[in-house]
């Protein structure tokens, strides 16, 4: 058994490492621990969570849906389940800032799950936060000299062609979502479907235009009828929002991103323009009509078919 000393040693010791973990640095070598009561693991959770660095919590919005597409229950729900995720998103934050790094493990291992955890639940609250934002407009309209409909029309063909498309993604998702994004290594607005809410997100991809699609969002008002619910959110869709969206995504330059690269050594190429057929290992006239190379004191080698084809004498 251990005793009171052994316990103290063993806390301190780990609010210690937690905190240089977390580049945390204390006043005092036990500014914690004295504050721990023995037998209150609720008190060092809470110390610890006190301590962290503020930036790894989040505090959830609020929304106002004034869509009638929407039932007043469906939007409770909605609001539900969101500051749940907010509420997951810090209680695994701060878990995965005390969790043993030496330890990580790819089949088994509370690092992993723990970071695992914390992306499923962040992009669960992205993801909310833009659909709250990009929809329940009751006055929504579209312009054909807006940018969301010369972009959308640009890079699908016309503008309904995006909607049909968009609203395919919708169809198509399972339990998760519909994203309209800005590929910046195409420079092109595509679509996109994300199961849950870590599969299929596309690297490096803006959203600029979120839906809803997993059962909780359309079964209460519109049972197994998932076009209907996504015709009703399309018609109040948020231009505005959806055209400021594009503007910061078009501005970011996260193409340049992928154009970063190391620089070119020109020296083999240099090396090589420089060595002609006589300080060549193997010169030309070492090679005769049937591909055998003389060797040197007697006896060929002849050369076998190499997989990718090229000049007599080459490996």
């Amino acid at each position: 058994m251990f005793k009171d000393k052994d316990i103290n040693e063993i806390i301190k010791q780990s609010v210690k490492q937690s905190f240089a973990n977390s580049g945390i640095k204390t006043a005092s070598p036990q500014p914690i621990v004295n504050k721990v009561q023995l037998g209150s693991p609720k008190t060092l959770i809470q110390t610890v969570k006190d301590k962290l660095n503020e930036s790894f919590v989040l505090t959830p919005k609020s929304f106002l849906l004034k869509t009638e597409y929407l039932s007043s229950k469906a939007k409770e729900s909605h609001e539900k389940l969101y500051n749940a995720y907010v509420k997951a998103f810090d209680k695994v934050t701060i878990k995965s800032q005390t969790a043993s790094t030496e330890e990580s493990d790819s089949n088994s291992s509370d690092f992993r799950s723990l970071k695992i955890d914390e992306q499923y639940n962040l992009n669960a609250i992205k993801l909310h936060e833009l659909f709250f934002y990009n929809i329940s407009d009751t006055k929504s309209s579209i312009s054909i000299d807006s940018v969301p409909y010369m972009r959308l029309a640009r890079d699908f063909g016309t503008f309904e062609k995006w909607q049909y498309d968009f609203r395919a993604c919708c169809l198509g998702s399972r339990e998760g979502w519909a994203v309209t994004y800005f590929e910046p290594l195409r420079n092109v607005y595509m679509t996109c479907i994300i199961d849950g809410h870590t599969t299929g997100i596309p690297i490096g991809g803006i959203p600029v235009i979120v839906f809803d699609m997993w059962a909780h969002s359309y079964c209460r008002d519109y049972l197994e009828d998932k076009k209907s619910y996504v015709n009703a959110m399309m018609k109040e869709m948020n231009w505005n929002i959806i055209e400021a969206r594009m503007v910061v995504a078009e501005r970011s330059r996260l193409n340049d991103l992928f154009e970063i690269r190391p620089l070119v050594n020109e020296m083999p190429q240099k090396i090589l323009s420089q060595i002609n057929q006589e300080q060549a290992p193997i010169g030309d006239e070492q090679i005769d009509s049937e591909g055998k190379i003389s060797i040197p004191g007697g006896g060929s080698w002849q050369q076998p078919n190499a997989p990718i084809g090229g000049a007599k004498g080459s490996f």
